[in-house]
């Protein structure tokens, strides 16, 4: 595969979320499907996950990310730490008598760079979730050296959430590219459109940085995970996140 002009060879983001469940996986996946839409190269790692049994490694985020680019990269490579337990990192590491290495994962995640034009990484939790006995995710995005993504609530509770992620990444001098407001749930009422409403205005005018969205929320994401990527990579929030990252990684 050719170098293309004007692009750096081996450009990665790493995707980080405010909290657990807030919609990193969705926001990986069509990030990468939005790069692949400007005739990028592109490839996708998810370097630990938890809760992953037998049954479940097809239906596993490192799996539907794999599916949704079309990777012909192996599973094992793309997540290089799976573990049973549906806790945090070093809790399931420990559960099963294993050590997460960071230095394994940078191994893999130099193995994977040079073969793309851009990489994108989907974190564990939030920053702060431990991996290792004396490490956490923002310690392994300090050490891949990337720049981040960070995903957050797009209702109650988004702020407070959104500010401390991004001050925290600030104090560490990691660069941060923008933050994606994800809706998780239907806006039923005019409470939660309000609340809506206040979050994304709050966090425009604080966070200092782009700030993206809403999301819209996909009823049928278990269901049809490829199929509501497809429509979230198409949105105008999730197009200017991908020429962001261009951007921001030149």
């Amino acid at each position: 595969m050719k170098h293309r002009k004007g692009v750096r060879r081996g450009a990665g983001v790493f995707v980080t979320g405010t909290d657990t469940g807030v919609g990193k996986t969705v926001v990986t996946a069509a990030l990468a499907l939005a790069l692949k839409r400007l005739g990028r190269s592109v490839g996708v790692m998810k370097p630990i996950e938890t809760g992953i049994t037998l049954s479940r490694v097809e239906r596993s985020d490192a799996a539907r990310l794999r599916a949704v680019i079309e990777s012909e990269e192996t599973l094992s490579a793309i997540c290089p730490y799976q573990f049973e337990q549906p806790v945090a990192p070093l809790a399931a590491a420990q559960a099963e008598r294993r050590t997460i290495d960071l230095r394994v994962i940078r191994q893999v995640y130099r193995l994977l760079i040079n073969r793309y034009d851009y990489l994108v990484l989907e974190g564990i939790g939030g920053v702060r979730v431990p991996i290792a006995p004396k490490a956490d995710v923002m310690d392994l995005i300090g050490s891949l050296k990337l720049p981040v993504v960070v995903v957050g609530r797009a209702g109650l509770g988004g702020i407070n959430h959104a500010l401390l992620v991004i001050d925290a990444l600030r104090r560490r001098r990691i660069p941060l590219i923008a933050l994606v407001l994800n809706r998780t749930g239907p806006v039923r009422s005019a409470t939660m459109r309000f609340q809506e409403k206040t979050t994304v205005e709050a966090l425009r005018k604080q966070a200092g940085l782009p700030v993206l969205g809403p999301l819209a929320y996909e009823p049928g994401l278990a269901r049809g995970f490829r199929r509501s990527v497809a429509r979230l990579a198409k949105m105008s929030a999730m197009t200017a996140l991908a020429r962001l990252v261009t951007s921001s990684v030149r």
